[in-house]
């Protein structure tokens, strides 16, 4: 990264907020927990959705829908803020958290399917503001030679998160039903907003040119962004990646309950295993981006996944099935230090990283919106049955060949121009 992140700095340490790996891993630590909510607020629909569908009487395609909302939002809340990011800075950390609370209160506090899907909508908003404003707010704040450490210790807020949703909302859910998960969610997403800003970095506007971050400047910028075939390429990859993670953890519960008999506590707990295996994912991801390469992890890591995934319907037994999840977990975040640490390199300025980062957000998420109501609607053609879940796997798997197919046309020789 060059000193014209400051536009007109001469060193890094000029424009450089922090200035020691302590305060570098500090600053992404803090920002891990605010994305530990992001991934608690997608994964608490297996959570509850006995209790949604025998008490409130919802179908298998009305819980996809909640899902499917909240990843649409996602998606199109992740553009805005990278946009947003490159000119308000970490600031939208707060909006962010805020979002969270909001919607986490409306869902808690509701009965019916509109207030549900505000509630999911809510959430999604400040879910797609989460990487699209902490990648340029890491770029920003820290040396070159942390990025990728300090990425992988921010993604292993996901995991954790999806093991806090799996492993602690169930008996709160047993104990208060689905408006204590989503107030007790609520209260978490303002404990961490407010630790979040506490934080100077993610206070502080990041500095660049005069005219970059204007509404023309910014215009420019997303132009740039959107004609980036690397950009675009990593979105695909991103898409596919969040369809198959997200679909195995939303109805893999419901596949092990209605095929291999397990009751819905070991269900869960065995599926809480695709986030243990992602908070070990992620960082052994930035390590072995530093020995292979970030595009060799990225591809392989798909390709695993996809294959994973597949077998899930076919594999006898629940400990394969428990062993496939697993390595769709672990794999679904080796990925995400190496396509996140792309950015800096793929964009011609440095502050096109927010509007690329919120790009790859949005198209991952839109990409991936549809698949949990696919996925539901061929559980309710079906019956549930094996034949049905089956099907719904080799989907899944089959967007993952697409990806790893459009990465044969990645090369990171050169920056795309501006």
């Amino acid at each position: 990264m060059s000193a014209d992140f400051a536009g007109g700095g001469s060193a890094e340490s000029d424009y450089r907020l922090l200035d020691t790996r302590r305060g570098a891993d500090t600053l992404a630590l803090i920002l891990m927990f605010v994305f530990l909510i992001d991934a608690v607020t997608l994964s608490l629909m297996p959570v509850v959705t006995d209790q949604l569908q025998s008490g409130l009487g919802l179908s298998n395609s009305q819980i996809g829908l909640l899902t499917t909302v909240f990843l649409a939002v996602y998606g199109v809340s992740g553009i805005t803020s990278g946009i947003g990011a490159a000119r308000w800075g970490g600031w939208l950390i707060g909006v962010c958290c805020s979002c969270f609370v909001l919607g986490s209160l409306i869902f808690g506090l509701s009965s019916g399917m509109p207030g549900f899907i505000v509630g999911r909508a809510l959430q999604g908003l400040g879910g797609g503001m989460v990487i699209a404003t902490s990648s340029p707010v890491l770029a920003h704040a820290v040396p070159s030679r942390w990025l990728v450490r300090s990425l992988g210790i921010l993604g292993c807020g996901w995991g954790l998160g999806e093991m806090v949703a799996l492993l602690v909302m169930p008996s709160i859910q047993n104990a208060g039903g689905y408006r204590a998960v989503f107030l007790t969610t609520a209260g978490l997403a303002f404990v961490i907003g407010l630790a979040a800003l506490s934080q100077r970095a993610i206070r502080t506007r990041p500095k660049y040119p005069e005219g970059a971050t204007t509404f023309r400047g910014l215009a420019t910028a997303l132009g740039s962004v959107i004609t980036n075939r690397k950009v675009l390429l990593l979105s695909l990859v991103n898409a596919a990646a969040l369809a198959i993670g997200v679909v195995v953890l939303v109805w893999t519960p419901k596949f092990l309950q209605n095929i291999h008999g397990s009751d819905e506590a070991i269900s869960l707990y065995l599926v809480a295993g695709l986030g243990v295996a992602q908070t070990l994912g992620n960082p052994l991801g930035a390590v072995a981006t530093a020995r292979w390469g970030k595009y060799a992890v990225i591809v392989s890591s798909v390709t695993v996944m996809l294959v994973a995934t597949a077998l899930i319907g076919f594999v006898p037994g629940i400990p394969l099935v428990f062993i496939m999840v697993l390595l769709v977990g672990f794999f679904s975040m080796t990925y995400f230090p190496p396509m996140i640490g792309f950015m800096p390199e793929v964009v011609a300025k440095p502050w096109q990283v927010g509007p690329a980062t919120g790009l790859n957000t949005s198209l991952g998420f839109l990409g991936s919106t549809l698949f949990p109501w696919f996925f539901g609607l061929l559980l309710d053609a079906g019956q549930s049955s094996r034949g049905s879940y089956v099907v719904g796997y080799l989907m899944l798997a089959a967007v993952g060949v697409v990806s790893v197919v459009g990465m044969l046309f990645f090369s990171s020789r050169k920056k795309q121009p501006a």
